[in-house]
């Protein structure tokens, strides 16, 4: 079963999951370990228990890029290229999200404007569509280059090593942090195709921030008032798809003005039909019968309504 909780600051509820779910075997951790400290198991032992093994992908990365410095250069320019879409895409993206504000501004309140605001969304997730299928046409275009390393033996090694520890834990963990670099790192080890497999056969996963967020079909990025201008949400890539119908959005209160009602709706308009859900701390959702039950706090997650009304999920 999926178990999708907020952000563990300042009380974590993940030491209580992991004591309901309890069995015996390692709790695997998964982080987006892009600090020196990945490796260092001990915080999260005290953290999450004493069965916790960290699944070291960052660090392996960093070794394999090392030793087989050819790689590091085949790999660059899928990455480049798709950040180049991405750039490219928010130039587009950006100007087609202030026509909409633009005619929400002027009123919805006739016929024409409406079926116009309605063209103008439809843009806007043609837009994001757009981006999608050009990362994926970017994948395809690569994946035979890449082919050689990804069969050279130290990769298949340690891709092997990644398998089994998802395959064979109680449960695995995925915590928060850096979402661009975990989702990178799940693909190169094949971690995303091994959690699928696990999901699939029902075994249980935990997953919190960052880790939730790639667990998603889209992965949204999302900050209203960043430093340098107006904050608008962007796609970043596709999930691995455990989590269906759902953009899952850690610490909303935070980074969204959810007391903006135009901006909420133009939010959950956009992703539509998948429900936003915002994450705060203290948020526990499990994912039962294609439907979720909420383990929570009164409160700790609520969903972005195409109204711009932000009503909190019922604490069961």
């Amino acid at each position: 079963m999926l178990h999708v909780l907020g952000p563990q600051r300042p009380t974590p509820n993940a030491p209580a999951c992991l004591d309901e779910l309890g069995g015996e075997g390692t709790v695997l951790v998964i982080t987006a370990g892009w600090r020196s400290d990945e490796t260092d198991d001990e915080a999260l032992k005290h953290h999450l228990g004493p069965d916790v093994v960290v699944l070291p992908l960052y660090t392996w990365f960093e070794v394999i890029t090392r030793e087989l410095p050819d790689l590091r250069a085949a790999y660059r320019p899928r990455q480049e290229e798709l950040i180049r879409l991405r750039r490219l895409h928010r130039v587009r993206l950006h100007a087609a999200l202030q026509v909409l504000r633009t005619l929400r501004e002027q009123g919805l309140t006739d016929p024409v404007a409406q079926r116009e605001y309605s063209d103008a969304l439809r843009h806007v997730q043609a837009l994001d569509e757009g981006m999608l299928a050009g990362a994926d046409e970017i994948f395809a275009r690569y994946a035979e280059p890449l082919a050689p390393w990804v069969d050279h033996p130290l990769v298949t090694s340690l891709r092997g090593k990644a398998e089994a520890a998802v395959r064979e834990a109680r449960t695995v963990v995925l915590a928060g942090g850096h979402v661009a670099v975990l989702l990178n790192r799940l693909r190169f080890f094949g971690v995303d195709v091994a959690l699928q497999a696990r999901h699939a056969a029902g075994g249980d996963i935990v997953a919190w921030s960052a880790g939730a967020m790639v667990l998603t079909e889209r992965i949204v990025l999302f900050y209203d008032d960043p430093p340098e201008g107006a904050g608008y949400p962007e796609l970043l890539d596709r999930g691995l798809g455990l989590v269906p119908g759902a953009v899952l959005l850690p610490h909303a209160k935070q980074r969204l003005r959810l007391e903006r009602d135009d901006r909420v709706a133009l939010f959950a308009q956009r992703f539509a039909p998948a429900a936003c859900l915002g994450l705060e701390n203290g948020a526990w959702l499990a994912r039962r019968d294609e439907a979720w039950v909420n383990r929570g706090e009164a409160g700790a997650a609520l969903q972005l309504g195409l109204d711009g009304l932000c009503p909190t999920m019922e604490c069961l």
